[in-house]
């Protein structure tokens, strides 16, 4: 039986724009849990579930509501109800961006990190048209520094022949439509060179305009960068390479992070599905969203549940530490306040003992005289004629009390207690000292 969680237990949000995206999230779950109730103003459709120690939230754009203010607006209902999220993933496939600086290849993955001065996501359409041409105004906020740390810890693990990326990935060859052998083959054309024929394959294209590429050892390669975003489908290869000279090198292009970026922390997760040119067609769709979606489960399961764990038990964790002192400080033990008694009786004892001089002696030699007459017991009575063994207390007190003080914590009872002696537990004390 799937579990019921609150919406507050969710704390990493997922975000796809298109079914075949969020088909591959819900297949990279590792437990699929019930969707917990939540205010039917929300008009945002829910898949919860678990990936590794990280339960998430994930959500998909309403069919037929690509761009980025849909986007925006599903990420704003998902902050506000399940509010426990700390950052999300915005995971799905996009257009690449084949240039000589990156050998960017259809299933390849495309992950937003900063580079030069742009955040790692680009608006490219947002800004305003000049004399000199358009120039784009404004700027997005880079992801969450948590999974820029992350995204350098995967590729740390893959430098070391330890990644999990294409483990993850295996999980999807079970599933119809999302292998590697069912998208067919990877070919690149040469960006002048237009499609031929009304169907989308390109069955009628000359062979003579593809571009050459060398074999590859590996299946799957990361690329790290810009993505540019924006609402409009870029299906021409000239416009392509114009645009992300423009914007100083990008990697692909996609229609939805722009509007996340600013409203929702955010890092952008993108399987290169086509070349963002006139031959793109939807055969290698789902084969890069379940590239796209491996990868970002191999983010999560580096970022530790302390991230988000730290935040929420520390306030608890306070108070648990200042009742823990405050229960030994005032509830103390019997130890504790029988040391800091015979201390005390130590203390008035030695002040109030007078200057040794010749009148003080004579008046002592007169008491022992006088206890002595009174009986051979050693006890002397005070005015009310009750005995009180002054003797052994003050002997109790000055050999067993005042070295126990003075070796054991003497020092840890001055510093560290002397306050709360003082003002915690200064009457308690005196009239202890009384009944003594």
């Amino acid at each position: 039986m799937a579990r019921l969680l609150r919406c507050d237990d969710y704390t990493v949000g997922w975000v796809c724009a298109l079914p075949i995206e969020l088909a591959a999230a819900m297949a990279i779950l590792d437990q699929m849990h019930t969707t917990p109730p939540y205010d039917h103003r929300d008009t945002n459709l829910y898949v919860c579930g678990r990936v590794g120690e990280h339960n998430v939230v994930i959500a998909s754009l309403p069919r037929g509501q690509a761009g980025t203010n849909s986007a925006a607006a599903v990420a704003v209902q998902m902050k506000s109800t399940f509010s426990s999220t700390r950052f999300s993933l915005m995971v799905g496939i996009g257009g690449g961006v084949p240039s000589k600086e990156a050998d960017v290849r259809l299933g390849d993955v495309v992950v937003s990190v900063p580079h030069k001065t742009d955040s790692g996501v680009v608006q490219y359409d947002a800004g305003k048209a000049t004399v000199s041409g358009f120039e784009r105004t404004g700027a997005l906020n880079a992801p969450p520094a948590v999974l820029l740390s992350a995204v350098g810890t995967v590729e740390a693990h893959r430098k070391r022949g330890q990644s999990m990326l294409l483990r993850y990935l295996s999980k999807f060859n079970r599933q119809s439509g999302f292998s590697r052998e069912e998208a067919g083959s990877d070919t690149l054309y040469k960006a002048e060179y237009k499609h031929v024929g009304p169907d989308a394959t390109c069955g009628n294209c000359s062979t003579e305009h593809v571009v050459a590429r060398e074999e590859r050892s590996e299946g799957v390669v990361v690329h790290c960068g810009t993505i540019a975003s924006g609402n409009q489908v870029i299906k021409d290869a000239a416009v392509r390479d114009k645009l992300s000279a423009q914007l100083g090198g990008v990697l692909c292009f996609e229609m939805e992070a722009a509007g996340l970026m600013n409203s929702f922390p955010c890092l952008v997760v993108r399987g290169v599905c086509d070349y963002a040119d006139s031959h793109k067609n939807d055969k290698w769709q789902s084969y890069a969203a379940s590239t796209a979606a491996a990868y970002a489960k191999e983010v999560l399961s580096v970022v530790p549940q302390a991230v988000e764990a730290v935040v929420v038990e520390a306030p608890a964790l306070k108070r648990t530490i200042r009742q823990s002192v405050s229960k030994r400080h005032y509830d103390g033990d019997s130890t504790y306040r029988s040391k800091k008694r015979a201390r005390s009786l130590h203390s008035r004892d030695a002040f109030n003992e007078p200057e040794y001089d010749e009148d003080n002696r004579a008046s002592s030699e007169d008491s022992e005289d006088i206890s002595s007459e009174d009986g051979d017991s050693g006890f002397s009575k005070n005015e009310n004629g009750i005995s009180d063994d002054n003797e052994s207390v003050s002997s109790e007190d000055d050999e067993d009390g005042s070295s126990e003080d003075d070796e054991d914590g003497s020092s840890e009872d001055d510093e560290d207690g002397s306050s709360e002696d003082d003002e915690g537990g200064s009457s308690e004390d005196d009239e202890s000292v009384d009944q003594w």
